[in-house]
């Protein structure tokens, strides 16, 4: 830009219009030598700016390249392009043109790169965005199908512990009914031990014949009597002792979701 800024060495050597001079360091020359500092400095906006107003006063499409060059010094292509196309348009200085063609054709394609980049993200975050969607959708269905399990892992052990609760009753119930079998099969047994006894205390003082018969028969009968007794009261003694629940019925264990990998989906974990 500088070397294009030389050119307008008569512009700026040139006498300023009088309502420039009014305008103090505002006239064009001073605007241009300022740009030119400006641009030396890179601050390409600036100098842009001040070569605007300068553009205002003077009749010159000089200018309107150095414009064009500032704008694409600065990044800012859809401006550099606008002046470049205007400056092919008025300007008549052939190498200045050639130059705004080249600088044409590279921002526009630089455009279209950026476009087409652009336009590749943009459709790369809506994939990314639907597949993230997608997955979120996975994972609420996979986490409500998950609470449904649980729910019925939760019926399912409420409903087994309340049938080990039930079925412990009755083993208890049956335990102490045979625990009562046994008293009386035992107190049976002690009974007609007893009456056995005098039946052969009786046998042993009997006299006659008939009499020891008889006492006889009543002690074989009392001893078997005892016996069988004795045997329901030790049978229904173990049974009661073997039937009697020893350990009491654990309760149910409790059920809750785990996360999967990468939070993918969900499972379900039982802890007692």
């Amino acid at each position: 830009m500088r070397l294009v800024l030389v050119l307008l060495a008569a512009l700026v050597l040139a006498p300023a219009p009088s309502h420039a001079q009014r305008g103090g360091s505002r006239n064009p020359r001073e605007l241009i030598k300022q740009a030119e500092r400006l641009y030396d400095q890179k601050k390409y906006l600036e100098a842009a700016a001040l070569l605007e107003k300068a553009n205002e006063s003077l009749n010159d499409t000089r200018i309107i390249y150095n414009i064009a060059r500032a704008y694409d010094q600065a990044g800012k292509e859809t401006e550099a392009i606008s002046y470049y196309e205007k400056y092919l348009t008025d300007g008549e200085d052939a190498q200045l043109r050639k130059r705004s063609r080249l600088s044409l054709d590279r921002l526009r394609l630089q455009k279209e790169k950026e476009e087409k980049a652009a336009a590749a993200a943009e459709a790369e975050r809506k994939r990314m965005r639907a597949e993230a969607e997608e997955a979120q959708k996975r994972a609420e269905a996979e986490r409500a199908e998950a609470r449904r399990t649980d729910e019925a892992n939760q019926q399912r052990l409420k409903v087994a512990y309340e049938d080990a609760q039930a079925s412990r009753k009755r083993m208890q119930v049956t335990s102490i009914a045979l625990g009562g079998v046994a008293l009386a099969g035992v107190g049976v047994g002690a009974f007609f031990g007893v009456q056995a006894n005098g039946s052969r205390t009786t046998f042993n003082s009997a006299t006659e014949l008939d009499q020891k018969l008889a006492a006889k028969n009543a002690t074989r009968s009392s001893a078997l009597i005892a016996d069988i007794g004795f045997g329901v009261g030790l049978v229904g003694a173990v049974a009661a002792v073997l039937l009697y629940p020893k350990e009491p019925v654990k309760k149910p264990g409790k059920v809750r979701l785990t996360s999967a990998p990468r939070g993918t989906g969900a499972g379900v974990e039982v802890s007692f």
